[in-house]
């Protein structure tokens, strides 16, 4: 990805980031749902390879048609990399659900480190829509690119979280979720996890998603938030217990990864089962669940 173009100014990048996002909340919903297999608007995860060799990469993919496919390309240093630097800049392109194929052509720098070159994707969603794998071309040495659904393991730099890209219909999700912590102060989301686990499913990302655009908005902001873990009441009490600290511990830490929120505005416990959503159905699903509340 490396060249010897110069990077654009800091008044043209909060031009372009600021108009990047305006567009993005004034467009149509994407014609793809997040419930459909082959869907991949939302957050994918992964490596691609350059001459910079193995790098860390964030696409957020805010809509995706067979006409027009648009995300924002977040990359940073992979582990096994270190050196590598931290960038973004946006893709348009197009979308075929039919045979899972994408394509995304690199845009307009929105962050970039000197030396180095936008780049683009062509690639295939699998079957599941889990895995999104393809060719890197662009740039010299590029090979292939890697991604799977999951949260961010790097916060985006400021220049490139203004203008993370989602679709119109997740804006919407998000004022319904404010309007309901507004009205009750608190709401209840269906978080899924394993037995007995407190890993996040890739299920449950969409909604996690949803929650942390909706505590980005001018309304919550500076809101202090409660993530409150429950259990049903199966089985041992100090065990539910625990369970429940390190479900609301997993979708906090979820949130400060992929949105930036800081660890200051929420607070995380958990109550096992002694706050029992449907007592007279101690083993009801409904139970097992993680609370959003409004504390200030």
């Amino acid at each position: 990805m490396r060249t010897g173009n110069s990077s654009r100014g800091g008044w043209s990048r909060l031009a372009l980031s600021l108009a990047w996002l305006g567009a993005v909340a004034m467009a149509p919903a994407a014609a793809q749902s997040t419930s459909d297999p082959r869907s991949v608007v939302g957050p994918w995860v992964g490596t691609y390879v350059c001459a910079q060799g193995l790098t860390g990469l964030t696409l957020s993919i805010a809509e995706a048609t067979p006409t027009q496919a648009r995300a924002l390309f977040h990359f940073y240093a992979d582990p096994r990399n270190p050196r590598v630097p931290t960038g973004c800049f946006t893709m348009t392109g197009q979308y075929d659900p039919a045979s899972g194929r994408l394509q995304l052509k690199g845009g307009d720098w929105l962050l970039k480190p000197g030396g180095y070159r936008v780049v683009h994707f062509d690639g295939h969603v699998d079957a599941e829509g889990r895995r999104f794998t393809g060719k890197v071309s662009g740039a010299p040495a590029c090979k292939q690119f890697d991604l799977a659904r999951g949260p961010s393991p790097a916060m985006p730099p400021a220049t490139c979280a203004i203008a993370m890209p989602v679709a119109q219909a997740d804006l919407q999700d998000a004022g319904r979720l404010g309007d309901a912590l507004a009205n009750a102060g608190r709401v209840d989301l269906n978080i899924l996890f394993d037995f007995a686990q407190a890993t996040i499913r890739p299920d449950s990302v969409p909604q996690l998603d949803e929650l942390g655009r909706t505590l980005l908005t001018p309304a919550l902001s500076a809101r202090r938030i409660g993530i409150h873990g429950h259990t049903d009441a199966v089985g041992n009490a100090d065990a539910n217990l625990q369970l429940s600290r390190q479900r609301a511990a997993a979708v906090a830490a979820y949130l400060q990864r992929a949105f930036g929120i800081a660890s200051q505005r929420l607070d995380v416990q958990g109550f096992g089962k002694t706050r029992l959503k449907q007592p007279g159905n101690p083993g009801a699903e409904a139970n097992r669940r993680v609370e959003i509340v409004l504390l200030e």
